[in-house]
């Protein structure tokens, strides 16, 4: 009896060492399994593989460079969360898109429900495992009254074995123990017994059908599937309006460039038409109209650098910087946006709308939907009908096995047990009630499948008419600047020459930084509205870094 207790603490031990993972052992299973089922993924949605992507933040984010460290003995205070001095991020439109990527809170957030959906798949899929349990316990107890008729014991509790719910209905169960009470006062008088227990059940009717039962895991498989292309369209999407702001951006830098130029033109005429005052060549009037232009220009140009300001505060926060970092937007990427034009050569509407209904990931998401309702129906169609369950049981016990180990009888000492269950569809009302919501459901699934194929039609339709407006506003603003830019020169000329006046000087310097305004904008509408037509058609591919 001594060597089968000692076998039995060895064997637990054992057991516990093996079954006994680190927290960060834990961890890096679940990210190996949920990065593989991402991967899988990936493939079934039609993604090409993405092996850089992981939710674990960069090391070396941008972000945590520009601000102070914080301090590891004691809680920061606000001084240490502030932005490096002297530190200056210079940025285009390559890197932009990359510090997005790493440093962006909206797109670590994206990872991490792309990741979580794969996590709820890994626990849907596991369900239908073999759950496998091990229990042991130990114990030692005494009753009598504290004198010598006081009876000491010690008692051993095992048992070992899984449980598996099937795939097709029903489930399979395995338990294999011992119970040993070894008394103290007397070893002769040890009670031990050992056991195996194995059961079964099958439903035919209800519940019956791996279409059935299994419905959950294929949900949660292809929620992983959707949440890869909803990643995708998100980076997409992400992908165009940080493009978008970086445009702006130079707009808004362009412009103040621009309102700057003119204020120093509004100067040179306003000091000229002092002088003439001066000089009684000029008549008042002429002389304080050049004065208020100049200080409107100023005013213009003080406005156009606040409203610069606050937009590049916005698009720190878009990449995940600290607002109040110093950062530079590179000038020649406008230069290169310039040279580049404004072509509205594209496909025909027609080969746009099937390449749009055929690649756009909502839309495939949305189809999804629609076939998902479908099998609800039949799910809970199944759940009207009558419950038959077949069960079988088979009980082995063995009684005081003594010094000769475990061991098992059964023939002499054994429960064996078959049988039906049968559940008449009597009272079926909630099932009901569901089959029929299922069939709503089914039935508004196609409707919003219908819906979201317009929206895609119609956001494909309003970017062709959107790209040709804007290629045709850039062609008039281009011409109505070489006017305005003539007029200038020739009302500048007639007024030194003593022949021109100066409201038609001051006429013409409006037209004209309105017209190098109205240029700069024309020119950035047209840059995004292509990119969101190639957007709203499906056909950017984004890649890790963004």
């Amino acid at each position: 009896m001594r060597s089968s207790w000692l076998t039995l603490f060895l064997l637990f031990f054992l057991l516990v060492l093996v079954g006994c993972m680190s927290a960060e052992d834990h961890k890096e299973e679940a990210d190996r399994q949920g990065y593989g089922i991402i991967k899988n993924a990936r493939k079934v949605a039609g993604q090409t593989e993405d092996p850089n992507f992981t939710i674990e933040m960069p090391e070396d984010r941008l972000r945590e460079s520009l601000i102070k460290a914080r301090s590891l003995d004691e809680e920061p205070g606000p001084r240490e969360r502030l932005a490096l001095e002297g530190g200056t991020v210079q940025i285009d439109l390559a890197s932009a898109l990359e510090i997005a990527a790493r440093n962006s809170r909206e797109f670590q957030t994206e990872k991490e429900r792309l990741f979580s959906a794969a996590l709820n798949f890994n626990t849907a899929e596991f369900n239908f495992g073999s759950q496998w349990f091990g229990l042991q316990s130990f114990s030692a107890s005494a009753n009598g009254d504290r004198g010598d008729d006081t009876n000491f014991s010690l008692s051993e509790n095992g048992s070992f074995g899984f449980t598996r719910l099937l795939e097709a209905g029903g489930a399979l169960s395995l338990s294999v123990g011992d119970n040993i009470t070894r008394f103290l006062s007397n070893p002769a008088s040890t009670v031990a017994t050992t056991f195996a227990s194995l059961s079964l059940s099958l439903p035919f009717l209800r519940g019956a059908g791996r279409s059935i039962v299994y419905e959950n895991v294929n949900q949660a498989q292809r929620d992983v599937i959707y949440a890869v292309r909803t990643y995708e369209r998100f980076k997409r999407t992400f992908a165009v309006n940080i493009i978008s702001q970086y445009l702006r951006l130079l707009r808004d830098q362009q412009t103040v460039v621009n309102e700057r130029e003119n204020f120093e033109r509004r100067k040179i005429t306003a000091l000229e038409n002092r002088a003439l005052g001066e000089a009684g060549r000029l008549a008042r009037t002429d002389v304080e109209r050049a004065n208020i232009a100049e200080l409107g220009a100023e005013n213009r140009w003080i406005i156009a650098t606040q409203n610069f300001q606050e937009s590049l505060d916005r698009f720190k926060m878009t990449l995940g910087l600290p607002t109040d970092c110093h950062v530079e937007i590179r000038p020649k990427d406008l230069e290169d946006l310039r040279s580049e034009g404004a072509d509205a050569t594209f496909m025909e509407e027609a080969d746009a709308l099937v390449l749009a209904t055929s690649s756009r990931l909502d839309l495939a998401i949305s189809h999804g939907r629609a076939i998902d309702a479908r099998r609800k129906v039949a799910v809970a169609k199944n759940a009207l009908l009558a419950g038959l369950d077949f069960n079988a049981n088979v009980n082995f016990n063995s009684n005081d096995f003594g010094e000769t180990g475990f061991r098992l009888d059964p023939i002499g000492n054994a429960d064996y047990a078959l049988g039906f269950d049968i559940d008449l569809p009597l009272n079926r009302l909630r099932e009901r009630n569901a089959y029929r919501q299922s069939i709503i459901n089914f039935v508004a699934a196609k409707r919003n499948y219908e819906a979201a194929e317009d929206g895609v039609k119609l956001d494909v339709r309003s970017g062709l008419r959107s790209l040709k407006l804007a290629a045709e506003s850039f062609r008039i603003q281009l011409s109505s600047l070489d006017v305005s830019q003539v007029n200038v020169d020739a009302a500048t000329l007639l007024k030194d020459a003593g022949r021109g006046r100066t409201l038609d000087l001051l006429d013409a310097q409006n037209n004209l930084i309105s017209a190098e305004n109205a240029l700069i904008t024309a020119l950035i509408n047209f840059k995004i509205s292509r990119l969101e037509l190639l957007r709203d058609m499906g056909v950017l591919v984004v890649n890790s870094a963004g």
